[in-house]
C-alpha cells in the first residue's frame, strides 16, 4: 500500500466511523479577520483519547481483523504520548494486551493516561531505544502499530481531513502538524479528491525540523536523540519513506520556532476557549506564516490534540 489514494482514505473512514468521533469543525471570526482568510479548525482535541491518533490506531487494528479474522492478541507501540493513549484505549475496548515504549521525557500526563487505560508502559532514556525495543517485540508475536510509517495508520489519520472537507467543501490551503508525517500525508491524500486544488503544508518545530532538512538534502535526515521542543507530539527522530513520498508532493514544510508555538498555543486556547496542546499550535502558526505573503479565501487547520494539563 505504498501508492495510496483518496479512495483508501474513504475506505478507512467506512471502517472506523462507528468507533471514532466525527469531531467538530469550527471557525473564529476574530482569527479569520486577523489573518485575512476564512479559517476552519478540525478539532481533534475532541477525539477519543483527545487526539487524531485514535483514527490511525483503529484503522490499523480493524484492517488486521479483516485480514486475519480476529484481533491480534497483543500490540506493541512506541510513542511520544498520543499514539500510546489511542492504542491503550483501543486495547482496553477490544480486550487486547498493550505494551507501550516511551521516553522518560514524555509528558507525565500522557504516560499516566496510557497506564490508567490498562497498558503496560516501559520508559527508556533514548527515543532510538524506544523505537528499537518496540520493533524487536514483533519477534515475540506482538502486532506492531507504527505511529506514522504505516499505510493503514496514514489512511486512518487522513479521515480527519475527509470529514472536514466533506463538511466545508473545497479550500485553498490545508495546514497540519508534522512529526512522523502520518497526519499530514493522510490529509494530503484526502484532498486529492475532495479539494484537488488545495495546497497542503506540513508544519513542524524548527527544533525538530528533520522533514524540512530532508527536503533540502533530498534524502531522509535523522536526529540522533529526541528533539528539544515543547511540541512533544512532534519529537520524532525522522520521517519514513512512505510519508516522505507524499510530503515531497506537498506545497511545503513550514518550520515553527518555539516562541511561535508557545504564542499560538496560548492565543488559540484563549480564543477558542479549549485545551490546545503545543503540537496543535504548529498548524495555525504555519497558516499565519503563509498568509503574510499569500492570499487565500478559505483554509483548513487541523488541531491535532488537546492532551495538556
Amino acid at each position: 500500500m505504498n501508492n495510496l489514494t483518496a479512495e483508501n482514505i474513504f475506505e478507512a473512514h467506512e471502517r472506523i466511523k462507528d468507533h471514532i468521533v466525527n469531531t467538530p469543525v469550527i471557525s473564529s471570526e476574530k482569527l479569520s479577520q486577523e489573518l485575512g482568510a476564512q479559517i476552519f479548525f478540525k478539532m481533534e482535541n475532541h477525539q477519543i483519547a483527545k487526539s487524531f491518533k485514535a483514527r490511525g490506531a483503529f484503522n490499523a487494528v480493524l484492517a488486521y481483523k479483516e485480514k486475519h479474522g480476529k484481533f491480534p492478541e497483543k500490540i506493541v507501540v512506541q510513542s511520544s504520548g498520543n499514539h500510546a493513549q489511542a492504542i491503550a484505549y483501543l486495547c482496553k475496548k477490544f480486550g487486547i494486551k498493550a505494551l507501550i515504549y516511551m521516553i522518560t521525557k514524555a509528558s507525565p500526563l500522557k504516560i499516566k493516561a496510557a497506564r490508567d487505560l490498562g497498558a503496560e508502559v516501559v520508559l527508556l532514556e533514548k527515543r532510538s531505544e524506544v523505537n528499537r525495543m518496540a520493533q524487536e517485540k514483533q519477534k515475540e508475536g506482538y502486532f506492531f502499530v507504527h505511529p506514522s510509517a504505516d499505510a493503514q495508520v496514514i489512511c486512518g489519520q487522513g479521515t480527519s481531513a475527509f470529514e472536514a472537507l466533506s463538511e466545508i467543501g473545497e479550500v485553498d490551503f490545508i495546514f497540519a502538524p508534522c512529526g512522523g508525517g502520518g497526519l499530514v500525508s493522510g490529509c494530503f491524500l484526502a484532498a486529492q479528491k475532495l479539494s484537488p486544488k488545495a495546497l497542503t503544508f506540513a508544519c513542524e518545530p524548527l527544533n525538530g525540523n528533520d522533514v524540512a532538512r530532508s527536503l533540502r538534502e533530498g534524502k531522509i535526515v535523522e536526529f540522533l536523540d529526541t528533539p528539544d521542543t515543547i511540541a512533544d507530539g512532534a519529537r520524532t527522530l525522522a520521517t519514513s519513506e512512505i510519508c516522505f513520498n507524499y510530503i515531497k508532493q506537498m506545497a511545503g514544510v513550514l518550520e515553527i520556532s518555539e516562541g511561535e508555538i508557545a504564542h499560538w498555543q496560548k492565543k488559540l486556547s484563549e480564543i477558542l476557549e479549549q485545551k490546545i496542546e503545543p503540537t496543535s499550535a504548529l498548524a495555525i502558526a504555519g497558516a499565519a506564516q503563509i498568509l503574510k505573503s499569500r492570499k487565500a479565501a478559505k483554509i483548513l487547520v487541523v488541531i491535532s490534540g488537546g492532551n495538556i494539563e
